[in-house]
């Protein structure tokens, strides 16, 4: 198996881990994926070229726009307030961290590519995965 082989079949296993039954919000799971797998599929996109500026400035957008489509299905789903509460402010810290890390770039702070990386991961695969899932016991089963 190549390595081109293996990234895609972990894509397709996290793809399929992660899916919560809500088809749009599957599908903005996967456009983020997408934005995600564009910056590590970039060696040369550092947080100070203009490769790295053009994704993240679009990822940050996506989020924003996802987690407003998040919020209205969490609210519909019968998911307790409480949990609901979590989750939001989960999507919070998120967004001021997004928001943080941009001031910082634009202030030209150094932060490394691998830190870049991993911080938008956690944004992405780590909430899908300890949050977003969580929706899945809300949903109607997928059929």
């Amino acid at each position: 198996m190549t390595l081109d082989s293996r990234q895609q079949a972990n894509q397709s296993d996290l793809a399929s881990l992660t899916l919560i039954g809500a088809a749009s919000i599957d599908k903005e799971h996967l456009a983020l994926f997408a934005q995600l797998d564009r910056l590590h599929g970039n060696p040369s996109a550092h947080p100070d070229t203009e490769a790295f500026l053009e994704v993240f400035s679009r990822l940050g957008r996506q989020i924003g726009a996802h987690f407003d489509s998040e919020e209205a299905i969490l609210k519909a789903c019968g998911m307790p307030p409480d949990q609901i509460a979590a989750h939001v402010r989960a999507h919070d810290e998120i967004l001021e961290q997004y928001a943080q890390l941009n001031l910082d770039l634009m202030e030209g702070k150094t932060l490394t590519r691998s830190e870049a990386l991993l911080t938008i991961k956690r944004w992405i695969i780590d909430h899908v995965v300890h949050h977003d899932t969580r929706i899945r016991a809300y949903l109607p089963e997928l059929t």
